[in-house]
Protein backbone atom coordinates (compact mmCIF):
# COMPACT_ATOMS: atom_id res chain seq x y z
CA UNK A 1 0.00 0.00 0.00
CA UNK A 2 1.47 3.58 -0.66
CA UNK A 3 -0.18 6.91 -0.90
CA UNK A 4 0.47 9.80 -2.51
CA UNK A 5 -0.85 13.24 -1.58
CA UNK A 6 -0.94 16.15 -3.83
CA UNK A 7 -1.56 19.85 -3.10
CA UNK A 8 -1.17 22.06 -5.56
CA UNK A 9 -2.18 25.58 -6.84
CA UNK A 10 -4.32 26.84 -9.02
CA UNK A 11 -3.23 26.94 -12.60
CA UNK A 12 -0.10 25.13 -11.51
CA UNK A 13 -0.79 22.23 -13.77
CA UNK A 14 -1.17 19.54 -10.28
CA UNK A 15 -4.12 18.00 -11.35
CA UNK A 16 -2.78 17.20 -14.61
CA UNK A 17 0.07 15.89 -12.55
CA UNK A 18 -1.57 13.67 -9.89
CA UNK A 19 -3.24 11.91 -13.26
CA UNK A 20 -0.08 11.40 -14.61
CA UNK A 21 1.65 10.29 -11.73
CA UNK A 22 -1.20 7.68 -10.85
CA UNK A 23 -1.10 6.29 -14.18
CA UNK A 24 2.66 6.20 -13.67
CA UNK A 25 2.51 4.20 -10.84
CA UNK A 26 -0.59 2.03 -12.03
CA UNK A 27 -2.37 4.04 -8.74
CA UNK A 28 -6.10 5.08 -7.95
CA UNK A 29 -6.34 8.43 -8.81
CA UNK A 30 -8.96 9.96 -6.01
CA UNK A 31 -10.29 13.67 -5.53
CA UNK A 32 -12.76 14.99 -3.83
CA UNK A 33 -15.29 15.18 -6.57
CA UNK A 34 -14.71 11.54 -6.80
CA UNK A 35 -15.74 10.61 -3.07
CA UNK A 36 -18.79 12.81 -3.36
CA UNK A 37 -19.68 10.40 -6.55
CA UNK A 38 -19.38 7.21 -4.84
CA UNK A 39 -20.95 8.56 -1.79
CA UNK A 40 -24.19 9.08 -4.07
CA UNK A 41 -23.69 6.26 -6.57
CA UNK A 42 -24.11 3.89 -3.22
CA UNK A 43 -27.33 6.40 -1.68
CA UNK A 44 -25.01 8.02 1.13
CA UNK A 45 -23.10 11.23 1.25
CA UNK A 46 -20.18 12.20 3.37
CA UNK A 47 -21.95 12.28 6.07
CA UNK A 48 -23.32 9.01 6.47
CA UNK A 49 -19.97 7.79 6.65
CA UNK A 50 -19.39 4.52 8.17
CA UNK A 51 -22.68 4.87 9.84
CA UNK A 52 -26.16 2.44 9.13
CA UNK A 53 -28.96 0.91 10.17
CA UNK A 54 -27.20 -1.72 11.86
CA UNK A 55 -24.71 0.18 13.50
CA UNK A 56 -26.98 2.84 15.19
CA UNK A 57 -30.90 2.00 14.57
CA UNK A 58 -33.35 4.79 14.54
CA UNK A 59 -30.78 7.15 16.07
CA UNK A 60 -29.85 8.91 13.00
CA UNK A 61 -30.50 12.76 12.73
CA UNK A 62 -31.32 14.32 9.73
CA UNK A 63 -28.57 14.86 6.90
CA UNK A 64 -29.41 18.09 6.40
CA UNK A 65 -28.53 19.01 10.36
CA UNK A 66 -25.30 17.17 9.98
CA UNK A 67 -23.96 18.99 7.39
CA UNK A 68 -24.58 22.24 8.67
CA UNK A 69 -22.27 21.49 11.68
CA UNK A 70 -18.73 22.10 10.86
CA UNK A 71 -17.20 19.33 13.42
CA UNK A 72 -19.41 16.68 11.56
CA UNK A 73 -18.28 17.67 7.96
CA UNK A 74 -14.64 18.01 9.55
CA UNK A 75 -14.31 14.70 11.02
CA UNK A 76 -16.47 12.64 8.48
CA UNK A 77 -13.91 14.22 5.56
CA UNK A 78 -11.37 13.00 7.24
CA UNK A 79 -12.64 9.46 7.56
CA UNK A 80 -13.37 9.55 3.75
CA UNK A 81 -9.51 9.90 3.79
CA UNK A 82 -8.49 7.34 5.87
CA UNK A 83 -11.18 5.16 4.37
CA UNK A 84 -9.56 5.76 0.98
CA UNK A 85 -5.90 5.30 2.15
CA UNK A 86 -6.86 2.01 3.23
CA UNK A 87 -8.08 0.84 -0.15
CA UNK A 88 -5.25 0.33 -2.41
CA UNK A 89 -2.23 2.43 -3.83
CA UNK A 90 -3.74 5.90 -4.76
CA UNK A 91 -3.11 9.37 -5.52
CA UNK A 92 -5.17 11.77 -3.54
CA UNK A 93 -5.42 15.20 -4.93
CA UNK A 94 -6.06 17.94 -2.62
CA UNK A 95 -8.60 17.85 0.27
CA UNK A 96 -5.91 18.53 2.73
CA UNK A 97 -5.38 14.73 2.34
CA UNK A 98 -1.41 15.69 3.10
CA UNK A 99 -2.23 17.12 6.39
CA UNK A 100 -4.36 14.68 7.53
CA UNK A 101 -1.66 11.87 6.83
CA UNK A 102 1.20 13.52 7.62
CA UNK A 103 3.16 10.92 9.71
CA UNK A 104 2.22 7.95 8.43
CA UNK A 105 5.23 6.23 7.00
CA UNK A 106 3.39 5.11 3.87
CA UNK A 107 2.82 8.03 2.67
CA UNK A 108 4.37 10.86 0.27
CA UNK A 109 3.04 14.44 0.34
CA UNK A 110 3.90 16.54 -2.63
CA UNK A 111 3.13 20.40 -3.54
CA UNK A 112 2.69 21.39 -6.79
CA UNK A 113 3.47 25.28 -7.31
CA UNK A 114 3.78 27.78 -10.51
CA UNK A 115 4.71 31.16 -11.36
CA UNK A 116 1.80 33.79 -10.57
CA UNK A 117 1.84 35.02 -13.97
CA UNK A 118 2.80 31.84 -15.86
CA UNK A 119 -0.82 30.18 -14.00
CA UNK A 120 -2.98 33.23 -15.10
CA UNK A 121 -1.81 33.05 -18.11
CA UNK A 122 -2.74 28.95 -18.11
CA UNK A 123 -6.31 29.99 -16.85
CA UNK A 124 -7.02 32.59 -19.35
CA UNK A 125 -5.79 30.12 -22.38
CA UNK A 126 -8.10 27.24 -20.94
CA UNK A 127 -10.98 28.90 -19.91
CA UNK A 128 -10.61 31.61 -23.34
CA UNK A 129 -10.94 34.84 -20.43
CA UNK A 130 -9.19 37.98 -20.18
CA UNK A 131 -5.68 38.12 -18.20
CA UNK A 132 -7.51 40.30 -15.74
CA UNK A 133 -10.35 38.35 -15.21
CA UNK A 134 -8.03 35.14 -14.60
CA UNK A 135 -5.77 37.13 -11.55
CA UNK A 136 -9.28 37.24 -10.12
CA UNK A 137 -10.09 34.17 -10.44
CA UNK A 138 -6.79 32.20 -9.59
CA UNK A 139 -6.58 34.83 -6.57
CA UNK A 140 -10.13 33.51 -5.48
CA UNK A 141 -9.20 29.84 -5.82
CA UNK A 142 -6.40 30.23 -4.03
CA UNK A 143 -7.64 32.25 -0.89
CA UNK A 144 -10.92 29.14 -1.19
CA UNK A 145 -8.19 26.45 -0.45
CA UNK A 146 -6.19 28.60 1.99
CA UNK A 147 -9.33 29.30 3.66
CA UNK A 148 -11.01 25.62 3.69
CA UNK A 149 -7.56 24.06 4.85
CA UNK A 150 -7.16 27.12 7.73
CA UNK A 151 -11.07 26.25 8.79
CA UNK A 152 -10.64 22.66 9.49
CA UNK A 153 -6.37 22.32 9.98
CA UNK A 154 -5.68 25.14 11.44
CA UNK A 155 -2.66 25.38 9.04
CA UNK A 156 -1.19 26.67 5.82
CA UNK A 157 -0.89 24.33 2.74
CA UNK A 158 1.90 27.01 1.72
CA UNK A 159 3.98 25.16 4.78
CA UNK A 160 6.88 23.42 2.88
CA UNK A 161 7.40 21.70 6.32
CA UNK A 162 3.88 19.10 5.46
CA UNK A 163 5.74 17.86 1.61
CA UNK A 164 8.33 15.55 0.74
CA UNK A 165 8.98 17.47 -2.03
CA UNK A 166 7.90 20.80 -3.59
CA UNK A 167 7.46 21.04 -7.69
CA UNK A 168 8.00 23.88 -9.16
CA UNK A 169 5.89 23.49 -13.05
CA UNK A 170 7.43 27.06 -14.41
CA UNK A 171 10.99 25.44 -13.84
CA UNK A 172 10.20 21.75 -14.05
CA UNK A 173 8.21 20.23 -16.80
CA UNK A 174 5.91 17.73 -14.97
CA UNK A 175 6.68 14.57 -17.39
CA UNK A 176 9.76 15.07 -15.84
CA UNK A 177 8.95 15.53 -12.11
CA UNK A 178 6.41 12.45 -12.75
CA UNK A 179 9.35 10.41 -13.39
CA UNK A 180 11.61 11.57 -11.05
CA UNK A 181 9.19 10.91 -7.92
CA UNK A 182 7.70 8.05 -9.50
CA UNK A 183 11.17 7.05 -8.93
CA UNK A 184 11.29 7.91 -5.31
CA UNK A 185 8.09 6.35 -4.19
CA UNK A 186 9.09 2.57 -5.73
CA UNK A 187 12.06 2.91 -3.56
CA UNK A 188 10.24 4.64 -0.63
CA UNK A 189 7.31 2.27 -0.44
CA UNK A 190 8.36 -0.98 1.25
CA UNK A 191 5.98 -3.88 2.57
CA UNK A 192 7.66 -2.81 5.90
CA UNK A 193 6.22 0.07 6.01
CA UNK A 194 3.07 -0.37 4.21
CA UNK A 195 2.00 -2.89 6.72
CA UNK A 196 2.70 -0.54 9.71
CA UNK A 197 1.00 2.75 8.08
CA UNK A 198 -2.08 -0.33 7.59
CA UNK A 199 -2.41 -0.58 11.07
CA UNK A 200 -2.02 3.10 12.23
CA UNK A 201 -4.51 4.32 9.41
CA UNK A 202 -7.05 1.15 10.63
CA UNK A 203 -6.87 2.64 14.24
CA UNK A 204 -7.56 6.15 13.76
CA UNK A 205 -10.23 5.75 10.78
CA UNK A 206 -12.03 3.48 13.74
CA UNK A 207 -11.72 6.66 16.01
CA UNK A 208 -13.05 8.67 13.46
CA UNK A 209 -15.99 6.47 12.88
CA UNK A 210 -16.62 6.45 16.74
CA UNK A 211 -16.70 10.68 16.39
CA UNK A 212 -19.04 10.67 13.88
CA UNK A 213 -21.40 8.21 15.64
CA UNK A 214 -21.94 10.72 18.46
CA UNK A 215 -23.22 13.24 16.02
CA UNK A 216 -25.66 10.36 14.36
CA UNK A 217 -26.69 9.60 18.30
CA UNK A 218 -27.96 13.41 18.83
CA UNK A 219 -24.79 13.91 20.79
CA UNK A 220 -22.48 16.11 18.93
CA UNK A 221 -22.65 18.41 22.29
CA UNK A 222 -20.41 16.05 23.46
CA UNK A 223 -17.49 16.30 20.53
CA UNK A 224 -14.32 16.91 22.15
CA UNK A 225 -15.74 16.09 25.64
CA UNK A 226 -15.24 12.12 24.70
CA UNK A 227 -11.99 10.55 23.45
CA UNK A 228 -11.86 7.04 21.26
CA UNK A 229 -8.46 6.00 21.52
CA UNK A 230 -8.16 2.59 19.48
CA UNK A 231 -5.89 -0.25 20.67
CA UNK A 232 -4.62 -3.47 20.22
CA UNK A 233 -6.71 -6.57 19.01
CA UNK A 234 -9.18 -3.63 18.13
CA UNK A 235 -10.15 -2.31 21.22
CA UNK A 236 -11.23 1.32 21.91
CA UNK A 237 -11.38 2.91 24.87
CA UNK A 238 -13.68 5.57 25.91
CA UNK A 239 -12.78 8.51 28.24
CA UNK A 240 -14.72 11.63 29.25
CA UNK A 241 -18.11 13.10 30.26
CA UNK A 242 -21.46 12.69 28.59
CA UNK A 243 -24.55 14.54 30.17
CA UNK A 244 -26.31 11.55 31.68
CA UNK A 245 -26.20 7.83 32.37
CA UNK A 246 -28.77 7.46 29.50
CA UNK A 247 -26.43 9.10 27.01
CA UNK A 248 -23.73 6.99 28.26
CA UNK A 249 -25.65 3.54 27.41
CA UNK A 250 -26.66 4.71 24.29
CA UNK A 251 -23.22 5.27 23.22
CA UNK A 252 -21.58 2.38 24.65
CA UNK A 253 -24.90 0.32 23.35
CA UNK A 254 -24.51 1.41 19.91
CA UNK A 255 -20.68 1.12 19.81
CA UNK A 256 -20.97 -2.60 21.15
CA UNK A 257 -22.90 -3.53 17.97
CA UNK A 258 -20.09 -2.08 15.71
CA UNK A 259 -18.25 -5.82 14.68
CA UNK A 260 -15.08 -3.82 13.90
CA UNK A 261 -14.93 -2.78 18.08
CA UNK A 262 -13.94 -6.13 19.62
CA UNK A 263 -14.05 -4.72 23.23
CA UNK A 264 -14.94 -1.63 24.88
CA UNK A 265 -12.77 -0.30 27.58
CA UNK A 266 -15.40 2.40 29.35
CA UNK A 267 -13.66 5.18 31.76
CA UNK A 268 -16.94 7.86 30.34
CA UNK A 269 -18.58 9.93 33.78
CA UNK A 270 -21.52 11.60 33.66
CA UNK A 271 -22.17 15.34 34.49
CA UNK A 272 -23.07 18.90 33.84
CA UNK A 273 -20.21 20.34 31.24
CA UNK A 274 -18.77 23.15 32.75
CA UNK A 275 -17.88 26.21 30.61
CA UNK A 276 -14.63 27.59 30.67
CA UNK A 277 -14.51 31.23 32.15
Amino acid sequence: MGIITISRTHGSGGTTFARELAKELGYSYIDRALINDECLDSDRHTCSFGIDEVTAPGLHVTTQDLMADANFYKVSFIANILDHALRDNAVMAGMGAGIVLTGIGNAINIRVVRLMEERVRAIARVKSIPYDDAFDLVERMDEGKRDFIARYFDTDPGDPSYYHAVVNSSYVSLEEAVGILAAYARRHFTPASANKAEGVLGDRLLEKRAEILLFHLGMGHSFGKVTFQAGAEGTLSVTGVVRNEAEKDRLLQALARDTRIRGIRDSLETGVFEPVG
